[in-house]
């Protein structure tokens, strides 16, 4: 039976990042090494906006905290194909940890859909609106796809022979997407009304501080 392993794994309740470091659900090919690789960030990401407004989106401060998740991708990514005896020398580490990581990502995701529940209940004093829910959908699609290249970027560095010779490539591409997840959660959570923003984030507060 496969053990989840979630001690390591806990700005998932408050964030849209997830798993900076690449993460491995236990009993999974890779997970030890994947565990051993594992850091989060050093300043957690709010569960509010980290802009004031969607007018003045806080792009420095993104650029901070995506610049610094790309590079614990990439070093947890370096970290494990460090760590792990491939069986033969010509084999694929990305091809080999595909169903380990695609695993990780669900779990990552099953974080998500608890942010999501939490956002469209009717439960909170000020539910979302019809409105409201059509620009939610709109970023859960954005969320989706930009997951999905996380992913197979990940999948690609580690297919590389030599990643160290394009480091600096993945370091931007990286960068950008995350900036690209926390650019989007931005722009949707400031297009909610005052009373349906602070209700929300209020209860991914509660529920964080309930789960510590």
């Amino acid at each position: 039976m496969v053990k989840l392993g979630l001690g390591i794994f806990f700005c998932l309740t408050t964030g849209v990042l997830y798993a900076h470091s690449v993460w491995i659900p236990e009993g999974n090919y890779g997970w030890e090494e994947a565990k051993q690789c594992y850091v989060t960030l050093q300043k957690e990401i709010p569960p509010k906006a980290i802009s004031p407004d969607i007018q003045n989106l806080d792009r420095t401060k993104m650029a901070i905290f995506a610049r610094e998740s790309a590079e614990l991708r990439i070093n947890s990514l370096d970290c494990i194909k460090a760590s792990i005896t491939l069986p033969e020398k010509d084999s694929n580490l990305g091809e080999l940890l595909t169903p380990s990581l695609l695993s990780g990502l669900k779990w990552e995701e099953s974080y998500f859909q608890i942010e999501w529940r939490i956002l469209l209940s009717e439960n909170r004093t000020y539910p979302l609106t019809p409105s409201e829910i059509l620009v939610a959908k709109q970023w859960l699609e954005s969320h989706n796809e930009i997951k999905q290249e996380i992913f197979a970027l990940t999948i690609e560095y580690l297919s590389e022979k030599n990643p160290s010779s394009k480091r600096e490539r993945y370091l931007d591409l990286f960068t950008g997407y995350y900036g690209s997840l926390l650019r989007e959660r931005d722009k949707f959570l400031l297009s909610l009304s005052v009373e349906s923003y602070t209700s929300y984030t209020d209860a991914l507060k509660q529920r964080k501080e309930k789960s510590e």
